[in-house]
C-alpha cells in the first residue's frame, strides 16, 4: 500500500457495543448446521481500531473517507461452542417458563429483534419449542 499521512484528526468511540449474545445475528443463517456435532463455533469478542483516510474514494456514507486499516486493540471475551446444548447459557435461569420474545428481551436487556433471532435459532436446533400463544405472541419452553 502506498504511504499516507496518518496524522490523527480526532478519535471517537464507536456507539456499537457488542456482547456474546450478538452471535445470534449470524447464527440465524446457519441454524440448520448447528445441530451437527462435528461443528465447533468459536466466538471472539474484540476491541478494534479503524483507521480512515480522507482520499475522496470512500463510500458516500463516510463522505469520501476510506477505511485504511483495522488494528486489534484487545480481546474482550472468548467462548467455544462444541455442542448445541451450550447455547442454553443465553437463556437466564430466572426467566419464567414459558416465556415470550418480549419477556426474554426484557430479561436480557436486548432488542426484541435480537430476542426473536435467539428463539428462532434455538428452535431450529431443537432446544426450544412453541407451547402456545399469548395474544399474538408465541410462548416458548425449553425442550426436556
Amino acid at each position: 500500500m502506498e504511504s499516507t499521512n496518518k496524522n490523527v484528526i480526532k478519535k471517537r468511540l464507536s456507539p456499537n457495543h457488542g456482547s456474546l449474545v450478538n452471535v445470534f445475528k449470524e447464527l440465524i443463517y446457519i441454524s440448520d448446521l448447528i445441530s451437527n456435532f462435528n461443528l465447533i463455533i468459536e466466538v471472539i469478542l474484540i476491541q478494534a481500531e479503524e483507521i480512515r483516510v480522507n482520499d475522496g474514494k470512500g463510500g458516500w456514507r463516510r463522505n469520501g473517507w476510506s477505511i485504511y486499516d483495522r488494528k486489534l486493540i484487545r480481546i474482550l471475551d472468548h467462548k467455544i461452542f462444541s455442542n448445541p446444548e451450550q447455547f442454553l447459557i443465553f437463556i437466564p435461569s430466572e426467566l419464567k417458563k414459558p416465556f415470550t420474545n418480549q419477556t426474554l428481551s426484557n430479561c436480557l436487556n436486548i432488542t426484541i429483534n435480537l430476542a426473536r433471532m435467539m428463539t428462532y435459532s434455538l428452535r431450529k436446533i431443537n432446544l426450544l419449542n412453541v407451547v402456545g400463544k399469548l395474544g399474538n405472541c408465541y410462548l416458548f419452553n425449553l425442550n426436556s
